[in-house]
């Protein structure tokens, strides 16, 4: 059984922050996640999951802004070793007051003025660094690719790079997120991807190009995709991270349609 969580930045967006709990919990999710939670008190959030009674699963790391207005993270950036390693500290706080054991590390883009390989370097020293400050805690840290429709110059584009980036760094709390959206974007064929790369997987999220919407919006057959994850093995969470083309409660028919995946 699929076990489905929405993101709350994405979805729900009709209501205030704190009230989208007791939303997606109404629509039958027992769980949550979330991209950047830092404008309320982690307190705050923590109170309100509970109040709706559902976990928050997952969320990302702060993320710096290199571009004006823009997160993608700081983990590859050369210089900014410092910083990215107190925002990592900073995610690690919110995972302890939610008990979550799933953090984002995003890890950011090339800069015009550094080389792709210094970026691997560097990347590879700060999450070695980073995911030695998560285990203790018992936080699995995530990377995920992104498409570079959506985040040009964007440094982790493939899982093969992934791959080779978990081997560098070997820590065994260093995972990957697979996500359909962007693997679809960067390198189609998401069945084999999947399957090929379902080792390094500790949460998965999906949204259908090209416009990121939900199930039955777009180029991705989701009836396929649903029962390849489910005729895995794979046991943890499945994210809807997409855009509602329309109200968030009306574009959850596929989630209707599929009450088992619940």
């Amino acid at each position: 059984m699929i076990r489905l969580c929405p993101n709350l930045h994405f979805m729900y967006r009709e209501a205030p922050f704190l009230e989208r709990f007791a939303a997606a919990a109404r629509d039958g999710f027992a769980g949550v996640e979330m991209t950047f939670p830092y404008d309320h008190a982690a307190t705050e959030i923590r109170a309100a999951a509970d109040e709706a009674g559902v976990a928050i699963v997952e969320f990302n790391a702060p993320a710096g802004r290199i571009e004006p207005g823009v997160r993608r993270g700081l983990a590859a950036v050369p210089g900014k070793e410092r910083e990215y390693l107190d925002q990592i500290k900073e995610g690690l706080a919110y995972a302890r007051t939610f008990d979550c054991k799933l953090l984002l590390s995003l890890a950011g883009v090339v800069l015009p003025d550094a080389s792709r390989a210094l970026a691997m370097q560097t990347f590879v020293k700060n999450l070695t660094k980073a995911a030695d400050l998560c285990a203790p805690l018992g936080v699995t840290l995530l990377i995920e690719t992104n498409n570079l429709r959506d985040n040009p110059n964007y440094l982790l584009r493939t899982l093969a790079e992934a791959r080779e980036i978990i081997d560098l760094v070997e820590r065994s709390n260093l995972k990957v997120i697979f996500d359909f959206y962007h693997v679809q974007i960067n390198e189609g064929d998401v069945t084999r991807r999947f399957l090929e790369f379902l080792d390094l997987v500790d949460h998965i999220q999906f949204a259908n190009p090209p416009g990121r919407n939900e199930p039955g919006v777009g180029e991705l057959d989701f009836h396929h995709i649903f029962h390849l994850i489910d005729s895995s093995g794979y046991a943890a969470w499945v994210g809807a991270e997409y855009f509602p083309s329309r109200d968030t409660q009306q574009s959850l028919g596929w989630l209707r349609d599929r009450a088992h995946l619940r």
